[in-house]
């Protein structure tokens, strides 16, 4: 499948997404939200897919939403929100494999919210995340208002989005909201190298440890306790463990293909 504002790439087990309008930072129109719906939607059922990677071509991961966009079918903020950047979300957060977003320059607005969304991060040194919605009388959206508290705690997550503050990389760093932060030309290959690795490991503990710790951030501990105890009785004995155990013994790298 082609796409308008995006590329879609798959090589050995990896996808990559880059959002494709570089000349004006990556920024969503409409287009790019259906775009972004179907390529994440398509990698979330393509079973020989085990990792994502989502990127922006250019200078920027994103910088938000395309305020010089003169047309769209959106009855209001709210609708955008629902019809276009939810199924999005929805796609990242329930696929049953890890994604990655590979921060390249600005993740602003609901760019940020686009990077926040994913399950980790890996940043250039001149990249940043920023909360922009004060600097047009907006509030935090896209999920923001619930991520950034999270990581940075509702005081700094706070001031930042108030103030509309970029969070450079070494503050994402040390905020955990950065898994990893390279330098800028190293960036594209850390991130594919970190996305090889990760698709070599057990998919079945990959996608079940995604779905317990998504689960925590809603659910108590001993609920969380029970789950795991559910879905570590279904993949006992499974092959993968199998597999992994008798690598472990023949002191080898276990095989999962």
């Amino acid at each position: 499948m082609s796409f308008e504002t995006l590329e879609l790439i798959k090589s050995n087990n990896i996808a990559t997404i880059k959002l494709n309008r570089p000349n004006v930072l990556n920024a969503f129109n409409e287009q790019l939200m259906w775009d972004l719906q179907k390529a994440t939607s398509e990698v979330g059922a393509d079973k020989e897919i085990r990792v994502l990677i989502i990127t922006g071509n250019g200078k920027g991961f994103s910088a938000g939403a395309d305020l010089g966009e003169r047309s769209a079918s959106w009855s209001s903020s709210k609708d955008a929100l629902e019809r276009g950047y939810k199924p999005i979300f929805q796609n990242i957060i329930n696929m049953d494999k890890p994604v990655i977003a590979s921060i390249n320059g600005p993740a602003a607005g609901i760019g940020a919210a686009l990077a926040l969304a994913c399950d980790l991060r890996v940043m250039s040194q001149n990249a940043y995340i920023m909360s922009v919605f004060s600097n047009i009388a907006l509030v935090p959206d896209g999920g923001l208002s619930w991520t950034l508290p999270k990581f940075m705690g509702y005081g700094k997550a706070y001031e930042y989005a108030i103030e509309a503050k970029k969070i450079f990389s070494d503050e994402c760093l040390q905020f955990g909201i950065a898994n990893k932060v390279v330098l800028e030309d190293e960036l594209e290959e850390c991130a594919e190298n970190w996305a090889i690795n990760l698709s070599k490991r057990s998919p079945q503990s990959l996608i079940h440890t995604k779905k317990l710790m998504r689960k925590s951030q809603s659910n108590g501990y001993w609920d969380i306790y029970e789950f795991e105890g559910d879905i570590q009785t279904t993949l006992t004995g499974s092959s993968e463990n199998r597999e992994a155990v008798k690598a472990f013994f023949e002191k080898r790298e276990p095989n999962f293909d």
